[in-house]
């Protein structure tokens, strides 16, 4: 009988046969894990894949479901997890070398905290580096810029994940006790469940960081006035809504800061779609609500800069040291 794994990893994944041999090859080869890969309907020989890698690697447990979402494709890994905590990775996304190590040794120092996340690097879909996680984030930044290791935020977590897009989901780790007891994710949101998540998690336990970027996340190009970015935009706006009255009680700065990021990400995605005069538009928006050099700047980069990518989104021109796109 195999002994109890330590780590659940949970991987949705639908039609994205392209990327997920490199999303389980980043796990790496720690032995006392299960990997609980949820092919939700996939129609490019996912199912055939995972039967291949599962009868070489016992880590591997495929699951099978019909196009239910990656919210309730999620909470399907997550009914069946068997080890004490859970990590979440989407099929197109990487972890970093030692990345699972020391979100788990956070954890076991600090048993406290319910849910745990990285900073992280962003990647366009051409392979261009943009700009880190964290470094999108003025005031988390700001406010933690002197730390190097592992830490469990203050009591005001809620709002700082509120403000900020922070926490990216597969930077996150969280017990799976904690986890099963809010009900998983709102599978009655088909966009934005994963903020909500972390939203209820910081409600209800302490929340830990790791300021190292620790996993590589591609970005996709939606274009904001199409289905799928109205549909983004509705949903972000409705979980904002949903928790403003308690996140008002722990910081009322944090609301107007939301506005803010949720201008700049729809900025972002219009400046990686090609949108640039929409682009700077938002971005101007955004500066209107809270003034900032860095946001006119990158309204200015939006309309004369290279390709239309913003100087807030450019980091460098590196391509990616993992690969995102399909060979």
């Amino acid at each position: 009988m195999s002994p109890q794994p330590r780590l659940s990893v949970v991987i949705p994944a639908r039609n994205a046969l392209r990327w997920l041999p490199g999303a389980i090859a980043s796990i790496g080869s720690m032995a006392a894990m299960e990997v609980l890969v949820v092919d939700d309907g996939s129609e490019d020989g996912t199912a055939d894949y995972l039967r291949g890698i599962a009868a070489g690697d016992r880590r591997i447990r495929p699951l099978s479901t019909a196009r239910i979402g990656p919210a309730a494709a999620r909470n399907a890994g997550l009914a069946v997890a068997q080890a004490p905590l859970v990590a979440f990775l989407d099929a197109d996304d990487r972890w970093r070398r030692g990345k699972l190590a020391a979100q788990m040794e956070l954890h076991r120092l600090f048993p406290e905290i319910g849910f745990s996340f990285t900073d992280h690097r962003r990647f366009s879909e051409d392979g261009a580096e943009l700009a880190q996680g964290f470094a999108r984030c003025g005031q988390f930044a700001a406010r933690h810029v002197m730390r190097r290791e592992g830490f469990v935020l203050e009591a005001d977590a809620q709002a700082a994940i509120y403000a900020e897009p922070v926490v990216a989901t597969s930077t996150v780790m969280a017990r799976t006790a904690l986890l099963r007891a809010v009900g998983g994710f709102n599978q009655q949101l088909d966009r934005s469940e994963d903020w909500d998540l972390w939203l209820h998690l910081a409600a209800c336990a302490p929340v830990g960081c790791l300021p190292k970027p620790l996993t590589d996340r591609l970005v996709r190009a939606v274009a904001p006035e199409g289905p799928e970015g109205l549909a983004r935009r509705a949903a972000r706006r409705r979980v904002a809504e949903a928790y403003a009255p308690s996140v008002s009680l722990l910081d009322e700065e944090a609301l107007r800061l939301c506005r803010t990021s949720q201008l700049a990400l729809e900025a972002d995605g219009a400046a990686l779609a090609g949108r640039r005069v929409r682009a700077a538009m938002l971005r101007l928006s955004a500066f209107a609500q809270q003034p900032s050099r860095t946001m006119v700047r990158a309204a200015a980069w939006d309309l004369f800069g290279m390709r239309g990518r913003p100087a807030a989104e450019m980091a460098s021109p590196r391509v990616a040291e993992l690969p995102f796109r399909a060979p």
